[in-house]
């Protein structure tokens, strides 16, 4: 009786304690065993999505950039035709510039639309190829060096463009892969021999020349875009990387000398070099 009375005044909380205890941590332990199992594919998951959502991000901005590059190259040499236009006067240019430039900027488009990259990765230059052949044609009229060399060599680089454009891919005749590989080589040499002859002008002739620093600024400036966009529309491709880094380089010289002899040799202010072609 007394044990009973006993018991009756010990408190039940520890047993019913020590017994919710148990069941909660049982059941708690395989929730948590659960929970640990889903957390990392939910992490792994989450990293991948967000690794995606970044990818697809940047992809859009370079095919924004690749665009805007596309319209702004419109403007590229325009100015310089401008003022062949307004001046008719080629004495500043050298013609080998721009026969150079035409053939390198042809030999790239080449390369691209065989390579099956998007427009965005090079609409510049399909746009300032065309402008190109418009300056070099007011050089060589001015300069009155079209004569029948120059029509024949005009023509042979239209024949020589249609048939490595569209002529098909497996045909015998055709152009194969390692030619349109070394077109785009020869495209890098010649953006790298085509500026030189306007360096080397401007060097000699001590003078900022008739290459207009708009021009020169546009160049750099599109060619660090094209940096990035080749990276994420063509697959970094080696021989555009190189392309690309060396006309950025190559415009840059001709900016630095244009600036330079300029302000220090001809005494004038940025402003008033930077709108000599408009006025």
């Amino acid at each position: 009786m007394s044990n009973t009375l006993a018991d009756a005044f010990v408190s039940p909380m520890p047993r019913a304690s020590l017994s919710m205890t148990t069941k909660f941590s049982d059941v708690d332990m395989g929730a948590f065993s659960q929970i640990s199992d889903i957390g990392p594919a939910m992490s792994l998951s989450c990293n991948l999505d967000s690794s995606l959502l970044v990818s697809r991000s940047s992809t859009d901005i370079a095919v924004a950039l690749g665009y805007f590059v596309g319209v702004a190259s419109l403007l590229l040499y325009t100015p310089i035709a401008i003022r062949l236009l307004r001046t008719k006067s080629a004495d500043g240019l050298a013609i080998s510039t721009w026969w150079c430039k035409l053939t390198a900027f042809t030999c790239t488009d080449i390369y691209n639309i065989r390579s099956g990259f998007p427009i965005a990765a090079f609409s510049e230059t399909v746009v300032i190829t065309f402008e190109a052949l418009f300056v070099l044609m007011l050089v060589t009229y001015y300069q009155k060096q079209w004569n029948e060399t120059t029509a024949s060599l005009v023509g042979l680089y239209f024949a020589l463009t249609a048939w490595a454009l569209f002529s098909p891919p497996n045909a015998v005749w055709g152009p194969t892969e390692e030619f349109v590989a070394l077109a785009q080589v020869v495209a890098t040499y010649l953006n790298s021999a085509a500026l030189i002859p306007q360096l080397h002008l401007n060097f000699r002739r001590r003078s900022s020349g008739d290459y207009s620093p708009i021009t020169a600024a546009l160049g750099s400036g599109g060619c660090t875009i094209r940096l990035f966009t080749t990276i994420k529309l063509a697959g970094g491709d080696p021989l555009m990387l190189l392309n690309y880094g060396v006309a950025l380089l190559l415009n840059l010289s001709v900016l630095s000398q244009v600036v330079y002899f300029g302000t220090k040799a001809e005494k004038r202010s940025l402003s008033s070099l930077f709108l000599a072609d408009l006025s």
